[in-house]
């Protein structure tokens, strides 16, 4: 319990503060088109922080599929609406990476969230875990809990391999 406690803390600060496409349209007119055609089309566009956007545009914002390269290494792959990510998609960091997915650069729906200590999937909504959850720790263990709004809501069932124990 206490791996899913701790987890379940960092995860939400994560998807909570995790860089979103933009906070504005302008962002997306910035930049040089250097391959393509980045107003309706298929177009490679760099920015003057180093990000690069490769995909699909309309209307002069990603529309479509994409990938989304930000300066600092941190990519998204997948699907794009009105420049937000939205459908299914990967989100990667250095330290962990997301997979599932997205409505207005939220994780929102099922998804697989990959960390060092090991990996949850479950549902999410608005970029927080909504629903069931399952946690498999890099020792075997399983904990399973429901979700509301980032919060647990009742019992955690803690597996592993020589018993089951609800906390």
């Amino acid at each position: 319990m206490k791996n899913l406690l701790s987890f379940i803390f960092f995860l939400n600060f994560i998807l909570i503060s995790a860089q979103s496409s933009t906070d504005n349209y302008n962002f997306f007119e910035q930049g040089i088109c250097v391959s393509g055609n980045c107003e309706n089309g298929f177009g490679i566009k760099r920015y003057q922080d180093g990000t690069i956007y490769v995909g699909n545009w309309w209307n002069k914002i990603p529309g479509g599929h994409g990938t989304l390269i930000w300066g600092d290494g941190t990519i998204y792959v997948g699907n794009f609406d009105k420049g937000k990510y939205h459908g299914d998609g990967t989100f990667m960091t250095r330290e962990q990476f997301y997979i599932g997915e997205f409505k207005s650069d939220r994780a929102n729906g099922n998804g697989t969230f990959f960390l060092q200590n090991g990996v949850y999937f479950g549902e999410f909504e608005d970029g927080l875990f909504d629903g069931k959850g399952y946690f498999l720790d890099t020792n075997g263990s399983i904990e399973e809990g429901t979700f509301n709004k980032g919060n647990i809501v009742g019992d955690i069932i803690y597996r592993t391999e020589d018993y089951i124990r609800r906390k």
